[in-house]
């Protein structure tokens, strides 16, 4: 059965690599399902009963298998959904040939036919109406590992352990460990710096406060560069946590 029309519905995605826009998003698609290659052979029975479920998949292995081999022995194959093309990446150093096997891999690349994209122009978009903030950075939970308290108070001289998605804490070239300051709620000038970490890992941070923190209200603040492991943001990512004033817990906001 041909299908006239297709419709891929996205969210909208901070995206944090330009420097100097403020205002702009990338998508990110929301898949219905993922499918494997058994799934795709009952699609095709519900439309074409005289195939068997196992009879397709078995071939489609079998045929799977052989690109792999053709392709491998440096074979252009082309299917009618892609065409696979054999490629050497990396620069050589003069004229000898000597490959770096850091440098040069064996690789395919894997190009869409005309009637692949033919059928992506029946594609269109919809906007799910969702826009995820900080690139998907956020702060889940500060824990006082003195009291075991999830409530916004912390110990002076205790540990905290804060856990969240991407708060490695570090610097424009990937190195140190950025900034993690925490701030007077009251005219927001700087209580204590953290500089020693226990834990600074993606989705943890672990460090330890003065032990002369005065009684009051703190703003913790996270400044870094962090992204993913391989990707560092061309601007600061900002992080703040706070403890309202009559609220006993922590209060997550954001600002570039």
């Amino acid at each position: 059965m041909a299908i006239k029309k297709y419709v891929w519905k996205f969210d909208l995605e901070e995206y944090l690599m330009t420097k100097d826009v403020l205002e702009d998003y990338k998508a990110i698609l929301k898949p219905i399902q993922s499918l494997d290659i058994t799934d795709v052979a009952r699609a095709i029975v519900e439309e074409r009963t005289e195939y068997r479920v196992d009879t397709l998949v078995n071939t489609a292995n079998l045929i799977d298998e052989k690109i792999r081999q053709l392709v491998c022995q440096n074979n252009i194959v082309k299917t009618g959904t892609a065409m696979f093309t054999p490629a050497i990446e990396g620069l050589f150093l003069g004229k000898t040939g000597m490959v770096d096997p850091a440098k040069n891999k064996c690789t395919v690349n894997i190009i869409p036919t005309a009637a692949m994209r033919s059928e992506l122009d029946k594609v269109t978009m919809e906007f799910s109406g969702t826009v995820k903030e900080s690139g998907g950075a956020r702060i889940g939970l500060v824990k006082d590992v003195t009291t075991g308290k999830t409530d916004g108070t912390i110990t002076p001289g205790g540990m905290i352990d804060v856990t969240g998605s991407k708060i490695r804490c570090i610097n424009a070239d990937g190195t140190g460990i950025g900034s993690l300051t925490l701030l007077k709620s009251t005219d927001r000038s700087v209580a204590t710096s953290i500089t020693l970490f226990g834990i600074n890992d993606p989705s943890r941070l672990m460090f330890t406060l003065p032990a002369n923190l005065e009684a009051g209200t703190y703003e913790l603040t996270l400044e870094t560069y962090f992204s993913t492991n391989s990707t560092q943001l061309k601007q600061p990512r900002t992080l703040v946590y706070s403890i309202p004033p009559r609220r006993r817990r922590w209060q997550q906001r954001w600002w570039r």
